[in-house]
């Protein structure tokens, strides 16, 4: 029985000028498993946009029959995240249904259960891996129940035993008659599917079941690829330089300080130049942590040392998030203009690195870098590093994503670089990238539990060429650890204990919170804003909000509110026949003046401390719940509350997003070279201006996705 109808499909983006998918026809039967395959940028994603209707067609239709939920989970995980909880983001879908609690709870619960994240049900979403984000997202399309699953690289950056997991479960999807579109690089997956679409260009090169796919030897090299060859270690130990290039000692990290339970636990290695280490372990273990404290993104905890030669660069695991300029070829070119390079040989460096990333300058150097696919984006993002040409490379998660042409291409590139005396350090979940490295070093819940026998036998080597020079965080990291920390306010992920105002129903704590607030605005007479200002800092104690906090943050405000108190020295009325201390034109001082302005300080310090504690005290699915709760008479008359709440879910889900959006500018800039050199406050003004455009562009890219998110998750 016919499912999905697709005839003589074509679309291609406004600025592109090339068709994504040309001419393309096909047919899916119910209860059918189908995978779509090609490399990257063959238009596999934009074809499961169609499939969906997030896009419109140049040409042709998508026909689907009544009755059958989609729930697609796309390549970019954090970009499909709509709550700020775990378990309020998993839950959205079911209660968009219009299920009932007992329903939507049971759903959560089982869904959760699913990616093995029950666990993890009240964290914070953007406390998470991105590993770990790809479970939730798979778990909140999983609670809608969707007759057509559509997966888009949806287990690429899981590890090996979250991976099978997840496979396991989307056998058993499938045998109880749902309808599976996956889209892969995976021959462990396309082994379970009954039929093959191969795409290429945009066009459909194969169509047909598995098994005539599986049965022409071209077509399995075209996904599986070359075999990487596993590395000598013994052999090789032998015949790398043994002159140690990073070294890296005690290092602890915790990004909740107050924790006992850190990030990365007393970790020390050793890397040696003309050497390929991989960094293995589970998602969530530490390894992106531990790249990011040896690029000095990070400051390691007191006694932990990084010594080094010369800075690491580090490509980082968001590829998406690290591309800011607006053409590929600009990208690639930031590094090595903040390096001094001009002319023909920044054109020539571009050029090279481009090609070692297997993105030929000619194809893709005037590419839009929105518009390369997911795949594209990861190489490109890779080509900007390699620009750096730095001595010590780190990589994370590199591969992910990547088809089989790309990922061997990369592969063989960290081999190309250890031979010309650099030093790499990737990460990764894939066991033949592991065996390919000179090195293993696996990690578990922020500690090395295991080193492969390189390390052991270069130990001599080690006193022999010991690194005098430490390695210091970039001026940046205190920017950083302050934007973390924003988001982890903004996001309710920073554990702390519970205040006396938090104890209360979520109901009276927006009750008390507006009554408070509306009686800091509304009183005039000094006298009562004083008493108003000191009310304010009581309740800013109770629910937790210090006192030298409110104070910082008055300090903060205070020039703007003196400014303010200029124009109100011109533009208010005095009262007749008062004392004027000074005239001049229209400014004017007087008494009721002065008084007028202090009461309007008064009163935004009250105001300000009520705003700051409630947001203390009152975390997004308290405020959700609470609101959800004062609202229901207005619903119970047929007025949409729902909308209302959706954008405050949204609001509150996006603010941090956005901060980890420049959180991720940022850092690319570090490693690139900007925004670092930057001396005295006018010059950081400057530095930070280019950051302005790419946060907006990704802003809105941001916001489409999310929409998308929405929209999928049955909200209408």
């Amino acid at each position: 029985m016919s499912l999905i109808s697709v005839k003589n499909l074509s679309f291609k983006y406004l600025q592109g000028k090339r068709n994504i998918v040309d001419d393309v026809s096909f047919v899916i039967e119910k209860g059918s498993y189908t995978a779509i395959v090609g490399y990257n940028g063959s238009g596999k994603s934009t074809l499961a946009r169609l499939i969906c209707g997030l896009e419109v067609p140049l040409t042709g239709q998508v026909q689907i029959t009544d009755g059958n939920r989609i729930g697609v989970v796309f390549q970019s995980p954090k970009n499909q995240i709509i709550s700020g909880i775990v378990s309020r983001d998993t839950a959205f879908g079911p209660q968009s249904l219009g299920l009932s609690s007992a329903e939507t709870e049971l759903r959560t619960i089982e869904c959760l259960n699913i990616v093995d994240m029950l666990d993890r049900a009240q964290s914070s979403t953007s406390a998470l891996s991105l590993g770990q984000t790809q479970k939730i997202a798979l778990s909140g399309v999983l609670a809608l129940h969707p007759e057509i699953l559509i997966l888009d690289e949806a287990v690429s950056m899981l590890d090996p035993v979250s991976r099978k997991d997840i496979l396991d479960f989307i056998r058993y999807w499938h045998k109880c008659g749902n309808t599976i579109i996956q889209i892969t690089h995976d021959m462990e997956v396309l082994e379970d599917c009954d039929n093959v679409i191969g795409m290429e260009n945009g066009k459909i090169f194969f169509y047909g079941t598995k098994t005539a796919f599986l049965s022409d030897k071209q077509n399995v090299l075209r996904i599986n690829g070359k075999p990487l060859k596993a590395c000598n270690r013994t052999q090789n130990g032998e015949k790398k330089a043994k002159t140690v290039s990073l070294s890296v000692q005690n290092l602890n990290f915790s990004y909740n300080p107050g924790e006992k339970k850190c990030s990365v636990q007393n970790v020390s290695f050793d890397l040696f130049k003309g050497t390929v280490t991989a960094l293995t372990g589970a998602s969530g273990a530490g390894k992106s942590t531990i790249l990011e404290l040896c690029a000095g993104l990070l400051r390691p905890e007191e006694g932990g040392k990084i010594y080094s030669d010369t800075r690491p660069v580090l490509a980082q695991q968001n590829a998406q998030a690290a591309l800011f300029e607006s053409f590929a070829a600009d990208d690639v070119a930031f590094g090595p203009r903040n390096r001094g390079l001009t002319g023909k040989e920044l054109g020539k460096v571009v050029q090279n690195a481009m090609e070692q990333a297997g993105l030929p300058f000619e194809e893709f150097g005037e590419r839009h870098t929105f518009e390369l696919s997911g795949g594209e984006q990861r190489r490109l993002s890779i080509a900007g590093i390699i620009a750096m040409d730095s001595d010590v490379i780190l990589f994370d998660e590199p591969t992910a994503g990547l088809d089989s042409r790309s990922r061997l291409c990369v592969m063989e590139l960290f081999q190309k670089l250890a031979t010309e005396g650099k030093t790499v350090l990737f990460s990764t979940h894939k066991r033949d990238e592991a065996d390919f490295a000179d090195r293993e070093i696996a990690i578990e819940k922020g500690c090395i539990v295991s080193d492969s026998a390189v390390a052991a036998e270069n130990k001599t080597s080690l006193c022999e060429s010991k690194i005098t020079g430490e390695l210091k965080p970039t001026d940046s990291a205190g920017l950083l650890e302050g934007l973390r920390g924003i988001s982890l306010g903004l996001s309710g992920a920073r554990k702390r204990k519970a205040s006396v105002i938090e104890r209360l129903p979520a109901v009276c704590r927006i009750l008390l919170f507006m009554s408070l607030f509306v009686l800091s605005l509304a009183v005039r007479q000094p006298v009562f804003c004083v008493l108003m200002l000191f009310v304010s800092a009581v309740y800013g104690l109770l629910c937790g909000f210090g006192l030298k906090k409110l104070l910082k943050a008055s300090i903060k405000i205070l020039p703007f509110l003196l400014l303010f108190s200029v124009f109100q020295m011109i533009f208010h009325p005095a009262l007749p026949d008062e004392v004027r201390f000074t005239t001049w034109k229209w400014f004017m001082i007087t008494p009721s003046k002065l008084l007028f302005c202090l009461s309007s300080i008064l009163r935004t310090d009250a105001s300000l401390a009520c705003i700051c504690a409630f947001f203390v005290s009152t975390p997004e699915y308290d405020l959700i719940d609470g609101l959800k709760v004062l609202l229901t008479p207005l619903s119970c008359i047929k007025i949409p509350v729902r909308y209302f709440i959706l954008i405050i879910e949204i609001i509150f889900r996006f603010i941090p997003l956005l901060v980890d959006e420049a959180v991720c500018i940022i850092k690319t800039q570090v490693i690139r070279g900007g925004l670092g050199k930057a001396k005295g406050k006018m010059a950081r003004i400057r530095a930070v201006i280019p950051l302005i455009v790419p946060l907006i562009i990704q802003t809105i890219g941001r916001s489409q996705s999310l929409a998308d998110a929405i929209t999928m998750r049955g909200f209408e």
